[in-house]
C-alpha cells in the first residue's frame, strides 16, 4: 500500500497548518474567460501551426479535435478536423496576426484582377 503523505509525495506542498502554499495556487479568482473559435474544419497539423504562431505573439490558443479522431490519427472528415480557440478579448488581434501570416486562398486571383 502507498503512503500518501507529503513526505512521500513531493508535489504535495503543504505548510505546517495543512494549507496550500503559494506555489500551488493560481491568481485570477472567479473571473472566467470565454473562448471563441477562430478557425474550424482544418487539419490537426494546420491547427497546431496556427496555435504556435499565436502563442509566439503572446496569445493563448487551444486546439480541439474529436477524441476518437485524435486517438485513431484521423486527419480528414468530421472526426479528423480540428478547430482553434482563443480568448474572446484577443480574437480580433489573433485574426489580424493570422491574416498577416497566412495567405488566404483566392488572394492571388484578386490581386491579379486589380
Amino acid at each position: 500500500m502507498i503512503d500518501a503523505t507529503a513526505n512521500n509525495l513531493p508535489w504535495l506542498h503543504r505548510n505546517r497548518e495543512g494549507e496550500a502554499t503559494d506555489d500551488e495556487t493560481t491568481p485570477g479568482g472567479e473571473e472566467t474567460t470565454k473562448w471563441v473559435v477562430i478557425r474550424t474544419n482544418i487539419s490537426p497539423g494546420e491547427a497546431v501551426v496556427i496555435r504556435g504562431r499565436l502563442e509566439s505573439e503572446g496569445i493563448p490558443a487551444v486546439v480541439q479535435q474529436e477524441a476518437v479522431g485524435s486517438v485513431l490519427g484521423l486527419t480528414v472528415g468530421p472526426l479528423g478536423s480540428a478547430k482553434v480557440l482563443v480568448p474572446e478579448s484577443l480574437a480580433e488581434k489573433a485574426l489580424e496576426i493570422l491574416a498577416e501570416t497566412f495567405e488566404v486562398e483566392g488572394d492571388d486571383e484578386e490581386a491579379a484582377e486589380a
